[in-house]
């Protein structure tokens, strides 16, 4: 399988995102075989350790980390604290990835994340370029994460977002969420479709970071022993409102056995360092970054976390962090709303406190409540090493692997209809009721006059997704018959109007009015029974749904005609025509329809649709 990833993000940056990411493109070559490339930004961070590094003409550079191949794109790299210099690198990033796209080749799939949040597009023309799949992963929901930027607000560009992520999500095969919140989100808010819609969580590698002794060399240096840590470890950025945790040290500026220790940079550090200082506050350091190989230490440094979200965005953000303080084994007081995905998991594990977002005097008071009962810290720190193992990093990586395959086993063409398609059905079906409606009275005359009873016979049949409707036709057995098993040559319980109406396919003619509604088309596999079996010649019952090929032929809306009705003799195994269902699906086209529509009214015509045999 052959994957492409596009984000601004990737190594040797230190950005949470693009940590991830490099995680997850790695294994995705280590563990499980596949070919991936991202499309990536110039790294703010020199990469040291990488190589192979080649130029690909001037606007990239090709380069090689461990196994994965990384399209470097050119571009600025201005200090992100400022709107102008953040708003230069997207852009130069996003037009360069636009380009790199057109030059990719062969990919089964392409995934698009939210660094920065119009990439998408770059992702997606890469995608229909290559004839791969799309997938876009919502890192971020956009415009509401916009909102957190405090030098720049325009309305204007809120509504372009808005219709960039809207666009994104209804072209994407698939779309990932981080947790249940953001996936209702996604579908109540942004109009996503449910069933496209997979949540797979974010993690850290149980393994790296696991449950430590307090003393260590990481806390033995930072004067960190001997000392109750409450700590934040990540991105010091816009939406962790980590402003709550200053307040919160200065309300436990009393303790001085107590530290409030914050590990990492960002977007914010600086004006939380200049605050920290003008209120005098002597109980709250500033660390910077620390390499993998010691967050097993830095993390048992602590003896709490604290995990923060601005109020409001929950289901718009998940806080990554977390997962790293699960497999730390420490207890955590999350400042979260109740409809966050930190709040979930706390709940459903027991391995944290929670605490009402923005009131620094509830993050203080559960932060001393872990002080004074160590044994409660104790318990939610082993329950957090216990969740930690549902999202350790080979548990997710399996996950998106599995994700990726199924989609890149749907080739393009299985679930991309022809763009005429719908409007052929509307205008095609539309003229025929109208110009049919004599047809109708003559045959509803001649069905009562042939032994009364109803005119019309309907049955639930499955069409696209799975959905049920009822299919509608003129009667063409006695009233009161079983009509639910298919009819054999001779049927004794088809009237003489109904052997007409089935050998010219008249009987069908009210499905004109299903296709018109779009609960059909004119081409595509024949719409079956719910629940209905195959019965093969040594007398066993077998469910169609067992039989290969019968999920796939849901991918597209059944036909009044197709493959299958046009070229497969009557009383062939449906197992069998599920494989001309199958040929169309992945050859559907505009011409080929007309080509179908076409035959079928030459059966028609020669009135061969009840042949056992060859109907042309």
């Amino acid at each position: 399988m052959r994957v492409c990833f596009f984000n601004r993000s990737y190594y040797p940056d230190q950005a949470a995102t693009g940590q991830l990411l490099t995680e997850l493109a790695e294994d995705l070559v280590r563990v499980h075989g596949c070919e991936v490339s991202v499309v990536a930004g110039p790294a703010l961070r020199p990469a040291g350790t990488g190589h192979g590094a080649a130029r690909w003409g001037r606007l990239f550079e090709r380069e090689w980390h461990n196994g994965v191949e990384i399209i470097r794109t050119r571009g600025t790299t201005l200090r992100p604290q400022r709107f102008v210099g953040r708003a230069m690198n997207y852009l130069g990033y996003f037009i360069s990835a636009c380009l790199a796209g057109l030059r990719l080749r062969r990919l089964d799939v392409v995934v698009a994340l939210t660094d920065p949040p119009i990439i998408g597009l770059a992702g997606l023309l890469a995608a229909r370029r290559a004839r791969a799949r799309f997938v876009f992963l919502c890192q971020d929901i956009f415009p509401e994460v916009a909102a957190l930027l405090e030098d720049f607000h325009s309305r204007a560009v809120d509504r372009v977002l808005d219709g960039i992520n809207r666009l994104l999500l209804r072209k994407a095969d698939r779309v990932i969420a981080l947790g249940e919140t953001m996936r209702e989100r996604l579908v109540s808010e942004k109009g996503a479709d449910p069933d496209k819609v997979a949540v797979i969580h974010n993690w850290a590698d149980c393994s790296a970071i696991s449950p430590g002794p307090k003393r260590n060399d990481f806390s033995v240096e930072q004067g960190l022993a001997e000392t109750f840590v409450v700590m934040h470890s990540g991105n010091v950025g816009l939406s962790q409102n980590l402003e709550t945790l200053v307040s919160a040290a200065e309300r436990l500026s009393g303790r001085p056995d107590l530290a409030v220790v914050v590990v990492g940079d960002g977007a914010k550090r600086a004006a939380l360092e200049a605050r920290a200082r003008a209120q005098g506050l002597t109980n709250i350091r500033f660390l910077p970054y620390q390499p993998k190989g010691r967050l097993r230490e830095s993390f048992a440094s602590a003896d709490v976390f604290v995990i923060s979200l601005k109020a409001g965005l929950a289901g718009y953000i998940v806080p990554s962090k977390l997962y790293g303080i699960l497999a730390a084994g420490r207890p955590y007081v999350a400042a979260v709303e109740e409809a966050s995905e930190v709040a979930t998991i706390t709940r459903k594990y027991g391995c944290g406190l929670l605490a009402e977002p923005g009131n620094a005097d509830d993050l203080a008071e559960k932060i001393l409540a872990l002080d004074h009962d160590r044994e409660l810290a104790r318990r939610l720190g082993v329950n957090a090493r216990q969740a930690a193992l549902d999202f350790d990093r080979p548990v997710q990586v399996k996950a998106y692997c599995d994700l990726l395959r199924t989609v890149a086993r749907a080739a393009p063409g299985e679930l991309r209809t022809p763009r005429l398609k719908r409007p052929f059905d509307v205008v095609l079906s539309g003229t025929g009721l109208v110009a049919s409606a004599p047809f109708w009275v003559l045959i509803a005359a001649a069905i009562k006059l042939d032994g009364g009873g109803p005119v019309f016979y309907g049955q639930e049949r499955v069409g696209q997704a799975g959905q049920r409707f009822r299919s509608w036709k003129f009667r063409s057995m006695v009233a009161g018959a079983d009509q639910q098993r298919q009819a054999a040559a001779g049927d004794a319980r088809v009237t003489r109007v109904g052997r007409l109406l089935r050998a010219t396919a008249l009987d069908e003619l009210p499905q004109l009015w299903n296709i018109f509604v779009g609960e059909m088309s004119f081409v595509g596999p024949r719409a079956l029974l719910p629940e209905e079996i195959e019965v093969h010649g040594r007398g066993k019952s077998v469910p169609l749904e067992a039989i290969p090929g019968y999920e796939m032929r849901h991918r597209v809306r059944p036909g009044l005609t197709g493959v299958a009705q046009v070229f497969a003799p009557r009383d062939v195994p449906r197992r069998h025509k599920f494989r001309y269902d199958l040929l169309y699906i992945r050859r559907q086209s505009f011409l080929l329809d007309l080509r179908l529509i076409f035959l079928s009214f030459w059966i028609t015509f020669r009135g061969a649709w009840e042949r056992r045999g060859g109907k042309l």
